[in-house]
Order: structure tokens, then sequence, then C-alpha cells
């Protein structure tokens, strides 16, 4: 026999369960990507960066492109901290996308062994999840910065 649930508890239902749990997940992957791809090209586009294809990179380009795609992998996992359902761990969220770009870096790696620079493709493995905890982290801490602010202005007298 099972108990009857709250009605509080009850999912949200104009989205499937699943869906509110992956959805943050990948929305924060897309926007990391999106500004990995629109960066890449632009500079590339300006000589900046050598041409697609072409791996002769200096020290100082690949520290350059490292830092950039570290900023903009804090960024996606703040925005998927940011938008994971109320009540849940938010770094959970965080940790799920820097996962899944651990794996992505993994394959990139691999599949660029020869070509680049050693320190830069275990640099990038080894950074994933330390930028996920900082871009989880830096949500947790705007959400309850925000949380703190409406407690005071409504405690504020009229």
């Amino acid at each position: 026999m099972t108990s009857p649930t709250p009605p509080d508890s009850e999912p949200d239902s104009t989205q499937p369960a699943l869906l509110r749990h992956i959805l943050p997940v990948a929305v924060g992957g897309a926007v990391s990507l999106m500004l990995t791809i629109v960066t890449d090209n632009t500079l590339g586009a300006h000589g900046m960066l050598p041409a697609s294809g072409d791996t002769s990179l200096s020290t100082g380009a690949l520290m350059f492109v490292a830092a950039y795609r570290g900023v903009f992998a804090v960024l996606g996992c703040h925005v998927a901290a940011r938008l994971a359902p109320e009540g849940q761990p938010r770094i959970r969220y965080a940790l799920a996308l820097g996962i899944v770009m651990l794996i992505l870096n993994a394959m990139g790696a691999v599949s660029n062994w020869g070509s680049v620079p050693r320190w830069y493709l275990l640099g990038s493995i080894a950074m994933t999840l330390p930028y996920a905890i900082l871009g989880g982290g830096t949500a947790a801490r705007a959400i309850a910065m925000g949380r703190e602010r409406a407690a005071r202005e409504a405690s504020r007298p009229k």
C-alpha cells in the first residue's frame, strides 16, 4: 500500500520530469559550445588564430585559447546551475555538464594527441571539473544573494 503524495510535492505537469533535469545541462552546454565556436571563428577570421585545421599555435596562443574556453566552461556550468529546478542541489547540474565536457575533452585529446602539445590537452582535461565546480558555486552564491536581498527588501517598512 502506498501513501498518498502531498499536493505540494507533485511534479510540474507542464514538463516531463526527465526533461526538467536534462534541459538545464543541455542549455548550459549549448551556451558554452556556441560561445567557443563563435570566438574561435571570429579570432580565426581576424587572423588572431590560424585557420581551421592548422595546428601550429604558439604557446601564448594556446594559453589564450585555454583561458577563454575556461571562462566559457565556467559560464556554461553557471547557466546549468541557475536553470536547475527549484529545490535541487544546483551544483549537481553544473557537475553533470562538467562530466559531459570531461568526456568530450578526453575524446578531443585522443584525436589531437600528436598535433597539439600534451600540456594543453591534459590541462584541458584536468581543469574541466574545477570549472564546473566554480560555475556551480557562483550560481549558488548568486541565487543565495538574490534571496537575501529579497528578504531584506520584504522586511523594510513601507
